[in-house]
């Protein structure tokens, strides 16, 4: 009799996952395509039309148009004389903008739409970035995460490099993580290079992915690489910073005021190495309760901050930095050097300028090694056994659920904020251009305007916004000196034509007033506005403005 042989069994091809699972797996692109949708949506619900009142976003607009002005090369004509060199953002956001500007002159609705562009890019890449080594279901989690976040859409609507910056970042890190799976020098290495380039060129601080990226490939002694890139990348960038050097005599003003103890106040001079640790844990503090929930429910939310907002953010910051250490000690990688140096450069800075825009760029890292870091704590619970792992294996989803709870958050601060949004731009497009503003900066707005209309193109204004004014004005500007010294604040002032005391700005009551009231026969009033009053002084051995 002759034994039968059993044939070893076929490995099944049916996939044992929940519906909505294989759902997810199955429809990657469409998921991804709702997602940015999605954040397209919020973004043009939570849209704002008017300019940005932080001098840096005219700022962009003035190189663009310097871009496109022949012989002027990259400068600014805010001062009296001839352009003046810029030397302190890169060319790469202006010469973005330089198009639209030809095109559509200063329509700041128009050009914020490029900001706009470049997030919904950003969520594009973090979904595909996001994808390796997770499950559908967290994978969806995380990248709603990102799609409605906060942080991410309040820059979409803003004319700064935070966005483009964002985008070409996050492109880089996804990029580097791919080149990792290679071992020669080929096209993944060099669009990663060419990302990472590019973020230089949009803000400084894209110095440091450069940096991460070398020292991620020196760490994994891939020497080849490591030459290469550190060798391009620098060959690549210090044109830029040639260039200041001979201009300026320095590379970067980013570096001299790093070493200030207030950037507001000089004369309170430089701090000393305790005084850099002291700053460092100041800020550290500041952007885990502070900042770090701005960025979760939005710059001017209300619930920023509110103490279950600031428990989460400091729970998220707790979750990433384990991600980061477990990542990092499996293996160095460049998205985890870049935290890393970026965080430190952030915490040195000052403290005074502290801001959510500086935390934009880290919002992928920080999800994704927050995640990372959940499952960390959930797989170290489950080793301990016993009961322990009983609850461990209730709480694997602890990834999804932590992501969940800031997708639940960042959507209710959008309710929140949606509907006196709304409000705001239909008295935009009823005619009111200063809708939404404080009245303080309404004010100042107005007093530009009445400038405009009533000074000669040729008059000088000193004002403590001085590009913003400029781009509203279009008069030449000059900012008083941060100093107590009044004879060179007046030194300054006896150069201009008009003097612009704004309701706003705590330097104005500290240094501009009390050098005016040191000489007020040398001034009068040529216009004020309603409370908060806000005046337009004239100088008075001003011949041409005598008689305004």
């Amino acid at each position: 009799m002759t034994r039968s042989r059993s044939r070893p069994a076929r490995p099944s091809t049916t996939d044992r996952r929940p519906t909505f699972e294989r759902f997810l797996a199955s429809r990657f692109r469409w998921v991804t395509g709702g997602l940015v949708a999605l954040h397209v949506a919020l973004c043009v619900a939570l849209f704002d039309p008017k300019i940005h009142t932080g001098g840096d976003s005219v700022t962009y607009v003035l190189l663009a148009e310097s871009v496109l002005e022949a012989g002027d090369g990259y400068s600014l004509s805010l001062e009296p004389g001839p352009p003046e060199a810029h030397t302190k953002y890169p060319p790469g956001y202006p010469i973005l903008l330089a198009p639209l500007v030809a095109a559509f002159g200063r329509n700041f609705v128009v050009l914020k739409l490029l900001s706009m562009a470049f997030t919904a890019g950003a969520v594009l890449v973090f979904c595909v970035y996001a994808r390796r080594g997770r499950d559908p279901v967290p994978w969806l989690c995380l990248a709603l995460a990102f799609a409605v976040s906060p942080g991410v859409i309040d820059y979409s609507r803003w004319m700064l490099s935070e966005a483009p910056f964002l985008f070409f970042t996050l492109a880089a890190l996804w990029l580097l993580r791919e080149d990792e799976e290679t071992g020669g020098i080929g096209t993944t290495f060099w669009l990663a290079l060419a990302a990472s380039i590019a973020g230089f060129y949009m803000r400084s601080i894209g110095a440091l992915l450069l940096a991460g990226a070398s020292l991620s490939y020196l760490l994994r002694r891939e020497w080849r690489k490591f030459v290469v890139h550190g060798v391009v990348g620098v060959g690549l960038t210090i044109p830029w910073l040639v260039r200041n050097q001979l201009v300026t005599g320095s590379t970067t003003p980013y570096l001299e005021e790093f070493l200030l103890e207030n950037v507001y106040a000089p004369e309170a001079g430089q701090l000393d190495f305790a005084g850099m640790v002291g700053r460092f844990l100041t800020n550290g503090w500041l952007y885990a309760t502070r900042e770090l929930p701005r960025t979760l429910v939005g710059s001017d939310s209300s619930w920023s901050g509110n103490l279950l907002v600031v428990s989460i953010a400091v729970a998220v910051c707790l979750m990433a930095l384990v991600g980061l250490v477990r990542g990092l000690r499996d293996r160095p990688n460049a998205g985890g050097l870049y935290l890393i140096l970026t965080c430190a450069a952030i915490m040195l800075f000052q403290t005074s300028v502290n801001d959510v825009r500086y935390l934009v760029p880290l919002i992928p890292l920080i999800l994704v090694y927050g995640a990372d870091g959940a499952g960390a704590l959930t797989d170290r619970v489950a080793r301990l056994g016993g009961r322990a792992a009983a609850l461990a294996a209730r709480a694997s989803h602890l990834p999804a659920f932590t992501m969940s709870l800031l997708v639940a958050l960042a959507l209710g601060a959008h309710a929140a904020r949606i509907p006196p949004n709304l409000e705001m731009m239909a008295g935009y497009n009823a005619g009111d251009r200063y809708a939404g503003y404080a009245s303080a900066w309404r004010n100042f707005f107005e007093a530009a305007r009445w400038i405009e209309e009533n000074a000669p193109p040729d008059a000088v204004v000193t004002v403590r916004k001085p590009r913003l004014f400029n781009a509203v004005a279009d008069r030449r500007v000059r900012l008083y000196p941060y100093s107590t010294n009044a004879d060179s604040v007046l030194a300054v002032v006896h150069e201009t034509d008009l003097v612009l005391i704004d309701a706003l700005f705590p330097t104005t009551r500290m240094y501009l007033l009390p050098a005016l009231q040191q000489q007020p026969d040398d001034f009068f009033v040529a216009h004020q506005t309603d409370p908060p009053v806000t005046w337009v002084l004239g100088v008075t051995d001003a011949a041409r403005l005598a008689n305004p």
